[in-house]
């Protein structure tokens, strides 16, 4: 049985470096920091805990086998209520700053630019990442962190928007609800802003 809870304490680490392998081969990823870079793996995990620590930590989850304390999946969201304590943040946001250079910065500025005109209206949820360990996939582990959040905003009755980067992705998440609003111009082929709308309490 996977089960999903809030991130620990002391695991955001962990849960940026399954984030990292996850979307080592991701067409966005591949933008913002390149294939042929040198210590990609690493750049990929700063950039990673950076945005889970700058998000608040029940905005985070993590999903374990049962008995078990090997991190299979992460999810990290925002909700309407915002994002992380700032000063927890900053010194991850400036380390990533400083190991991704400024191409990736302005890459990922684009990004930003091409993902604003597609955000609903709030209040709204955003899932920003979600990602499975290797050794996990097709073991239910993505849909089992996507149920149990899902689960929590249909019951406060609000819409959750994300972005899908590949048409595999985005064959996922319409499985969960979520419908396309619109492509992302200007960042990758396929790469679509997808809106789940509020359930009606």
């Amino acid at each position: 049985m996977i089960g999903v809870r809030d991130i620990g304490p002391n695991e955001a680490g962990t849960a940026a470096r399954v984030l990292a392998g996850a979307f080592a081969d991701d067409p966005v990823m591949a933008r913002l920091v390149r294939p042929a870079a040198r210590n990609r793996r690493a750049k990929l995990t700063e950039l990673f805990r950076a945005a889970v620590l700058s998000s608040r930590p029940q905005d985070v989850d993590v999903a374990r086998r049962d008995g078990s304390d090997e991190i299979l999946g992460v999810a990290v969201w925002r909700s309407p209520a915002g994002g992380g304590p700032l000063l927890r943040a900053v010194p991850a946001l400036l380390r990533a700053a400083a190991v991704l250079g400024p191409g990736s910065l302005l890459a990922l500025a684009r990004y930003d630019l091409a993902v604003r005109p597609h955000l609903p209206p709030p209040p709204y949820w955003h899932l920003v990442d979600i990602g499975v360990s290797a050794t996990a996939r097709g073991e239910g582990v993505g849909t089992a962190l996507l149920n149990h959040r899902l689960g929590v905003i249909d019951a406060r009755g609000e819409a959750v928007f994300l972005e899908a980067t590949t048409p595999e992705s985005r064959r996922l998440y319409e499985r969960s609800g979520f419908q396309a609003c619109g492509a992302l111009t200007g960042v990758t082929a396929g790469a679509t802003a997808m809106l789940r709308p509020a359930a009606p309490r």
